[in-house]
């Protein structure tokens, strides 16, 4: 707790320094107006239409149960808790159109949301983080619901107790509010804005604040929650020191629209049941619970409608439940009726626990605005010290500037001093390196002429010597040639003398050949010519003898009879002897 007071003291004078850096910049101060807020309406406003009751929403679809919540169970409760403190008894900023009624809306300036719906039976508040469209928790009268993605974590007592023994009814209701809650966001975003009445906001206001007074009260006495309300504080120092500016804005801005309020006209709708008075089921004594644990007796959630512990999973679990809240419906309006017979009594209570409350409140506020007021000097005196201390350190910062700025003059007149003396000494040097350099040049010229000179002997002489030598190596050349010539000439003749030997050897070998050639074909022709007579011959005898047998034939005489036929053949035959 001393951690958290720290934390809160801290962020105060940080909000305070931040608040003043701001009014020096020109932007908005922290007393302005919240940046969503519209005024307040101060006209007397129409009938309010009342948001429909868990019974009267339409279905929906079943939601998923978180098995091992991401943060701790006290987590949600909290950070709707400090959501309600910063936004602390500030009207609302609008309103819209959403089905009729009238919801109102507030916006953090870190995009973190809450609406508020008006019901017969007290207002139903959903809380929204800046980057999500589902709510993280939602509160009615009677219990509150924990989301975590758009799955339920937890469901909670009306002093933000977890209560784990809820019944399936819850999860059904709590799916309901689920997905109302996502329309009632993009209304909130998206749809016309319009102003909310003052006279509204002092009718409700007190039933909106009774919600915080409760859950502060318990978590002073909840160990488990303070010590996670601490971590998250330290946890998550910017978002506590945002929620603290805030804080800050809306007391200031509540302060300067209660004139609104208060002069605004009476709101015309009948007071709403009571429902602090420990009358109505799942409500405690205003001051606070018992020290009993959760879902006792004595104002504690009771073990009625969505709390059926030993009989969670009986096959006539719905019916039953219908029944029993079917009873409970007709004992809350039974209630209701005896209620109004004391309605001016408890009001009169009602109305003096109020008032003491809002005395209470005054004089926290008036405690807190003491701590702050303490804050603000305190950071006052350090701002002033700091800015004293800003003064001397900027006096001895220009004296020091001075100074260096004086000791650079005099460092620059001394390098403007030396660096004349070095340009008049490199103009000296520069001068007898051009003198020097004119000379050197001049006798190099005058070496390269002698040189030139010579060369151009030398090349005379290795010209005349080159002449000289290529007139030997052309006479010596001429000489080879004639040599050569003579030499060749002289083969040439030895050749042709050869050449004509060897063809008057071939002619001579050549007309023997042909002279044997010529021996040979008259000794074959002689030869032949030989034969060819004595062919001739022989067959000319041949032929003369053939010719005479014929012609001996022809001229021997025909003998009849075969006597003599005889004889003449005989004599035929011998006549070839």
């Amino acid at each position: 707790m001393l951690n958290r007071l720290l934390l809160l003291t801290t962020a105060a004078a940080a909000s305070l320094a931040l608040a003043a850096c701001n009014k020096t910049d020109g932007t908005q101060p922290a007393t302005g107006a919240p940046i969503a807020s519209l005024p307040l309406a101060s006209a007397a406003p129409p009938p309010e239409v009342a948001a429909p009751l868990p019974q009267a929403l339409p279905p929906a679809p079943p939601i998923a149960r978180v098995a091992r919540p991401r943060r701790p169970i006290y987590g949600y409760v909290d950070a709707a808790y400090d959501l309600n403190d910063a936004f602390a008894d500030s009207p609302p900023d609008y309103t819209v159109d959403y089905e009729g009624e009238s919801p109102w809306v507030w916006r953090a300036d870190n995009g973190e949301y809450r609406v508020a719906e008006y019901t017969p039976d007290g207002e139903r508040i959903y809380y929204y983080r800046g980057d999500s469209d589902y709510p993280f928790f939602v509160r009615d009268p009677r219990y509150g619901y924990a989301y975590d993605d758009g799955e339920l974590v937890e469901v909670y007592d009306t002093y933000g107790r977890p209560y784990p023994n809820y019944g399936e009814a819850l999860a059904v209701i709590a799916a309901q509010y689920l997905t109302r809650a996502r329309g009632l966001h993009y209304a909130a975003i998206h749809d016309q804005r319009r102003a909310a009445y003052a006279a509204d906001w002092r009718a409700r206001r007190d039933d909106m604040l009774v919600y915080q007074q409760r859950w502060r009260e318990e978590r002073d006495r909840n160990t488990e929650w303070r010590q996670i309300a601490d971590q998250r504080a330290q946890q998550d120092q910017q978002r506590f020191a945002q929620f603290q500016q805030e804080r800050a804005q809306r007391q200031a801005y509540a302060q300067r629209a209660a004139a609104v309020v208060a002069a605004a006209p009476q709101a015309p709708r009948p007071l709403p049941p009571e429902r602090f008075a420990g009358g109505r089921p799942g409500f405690g004594p205003p001051n606070g619970p018992p020290n009993g644990p959760p879902g006792g007796p004595q104002g504690l959630p009771p073990v009625g409608p969505g709390f059926n512990r030993g009989d969670r999973f009986a096959p006539d679990r719905a019916q039953a439940e219908a029944q029993v809240r079917q009873q409970q419906l007709q004992a809350d309006n039974a209630a209701r009726a005896q209620a109004e017979a004391a309605q001016r009594a408890q009001a009169d209570t009602l109305r003096r626990q109020a008032e003491l409350a809002r005395q209470q409140q005054g004089q926290a506020a008036q405690q807190m605005a003491a701590q702050q007021q303490a804050a603000r000097q305190q950071a006052a005196q350090q701002l002033a010290a700091q800015q004293a201390h800003d003064r001397q350190a900027r006096e001895q910062q220009q004296g020091q500037q001075r100074a260096q700025a004086e000791l650079a003059r005099q460092r620059q007149a001394h390098d403007l001093q030396q660096r004349a003396q070095a340009d008049a000494a490199n103009r000296v040097r520069e001068d007898l390196a051009r003198q020097g350099q004119m000379a050197q040049q001049r006798q190099q010229a005058e070496q390269r002429q002698q040189a030139e000179a010579a060369n151009n002997r030398a090349r005379a002489d290795q010209a005349r010597q080159a002449q000289m030598a290529q007139q030997r190596q052309q006479a010596e050349a001429a000489n080879r040639q004639r040599e050569e010539g003579a030499r060749q000439a002289q083969m040439a003749q030895q050749r042709q003398a050869e050449q004509q030997q060897r063809v008057q050897q071939a002619q001579a070998q050549a007309q023997q050949h042909a002279a044997e050639a010529a021996q040979r074909q008259a000794q074959a022709a002689q030869q032949h010519a030989a034969e060819a007579a004595q062919q001739h011959a022989a067959e000319a005898a041949q032929h003369a003898q053939q010719a005479a047998a014929q012609q001996r034939q022809q001229q021997q005489p025909h003998r009849g009879g075969g006597g003599g036929g005889g004889k003449g053949a005989d004599k035929g035959k011998e006549q070839p002897k």
